[in-house]
């Protein structure tokens, strides 16, 4: 059951129009930016991510757990760097794209959510991180269920992640959302959920 209300668009492609096999921030701001209220009263705006949001985007991180990081990134990094910061914030990648949960009221970022898709734009790989502070008030449901919508309106047929087999809240909410969930063949300290639309 969804734990949020929203105005949230729902793309569709008709059939006679070819899907556009890439993901751009330009065309999300004017389709896939909304405002969404979490059932435990959250008000947040979804969008995806753009260049005024650089020093927001570093402070978010900084708030953000060392063990979040390392799924986010699969890097062992204490900071993201610039390059990492500025490859979220441009949209230069037909494959890659940002969406942020953003406090209504306070402009604060609370949490990302990255899409990547494969060269064949059939799967996509995906990763959210909220801030520690915000966990277990809807904001990753929000935010993930808005990524995924998207993903499946550009044309992907699965999404996947890799989590930590520690990461109870996150296997859960994927769970919840219709992920199947299963160990990693290579690593049993780690799971992956995958979800086909």
């Amino acid at each position: 059951m969804s734990d949020l209300t929203s105005q949230s668009p729902r793309m569709s492609t008709p059939r006679n129009r070819p899907l556009p096999m890439r993901f751009s921030n330009q065309d999300a701001e004017q389709e896939w930016s909304s405002p969404v209220v979490t059932q435990d009263g959250v008000k947040l705006f979804i969008r995806p991510a753009n260049p005024p949001d650089h020093d927001a985007l570093k402070s978010f991180f900084e708030k953000v757990s060392r063990d979040d990081l390392y799924f986010r990134f699969l890097s062992g990094l204490r900071n993201v760097d610039e390059e990492r910061l500025n490859h979220m914030l441009e949209d230069t990648d037909d494959r890659t794209i940002d969406f942020l949960a953003v406090a209504l009221e306070t402009g604060e970022i609370l949490a990302s959510a990255m899409l990547c898709a494969d060269e064949d734009f059939n799967n996509a790989e995906f990763a959210v991180v909220t801030r520690e502070d915000k966990k277990g008030q809807g904001v990753s449901w929000a935010l993930l269920d808005h990524a995924m919508r998207y993903a499946e309106a550009m044309g992907i047929e699965t999404i996947s992640s890799l989590e930590s087999a520690g990461q109870t809240h996150a296997l859960k909410l994927e769970r919840e959302m219709g992920f199947t969930v299963r160990s990693c063949p290579d690593d049993a300290t780690l799971m992956i959920a995958e979800r086909t639309f």
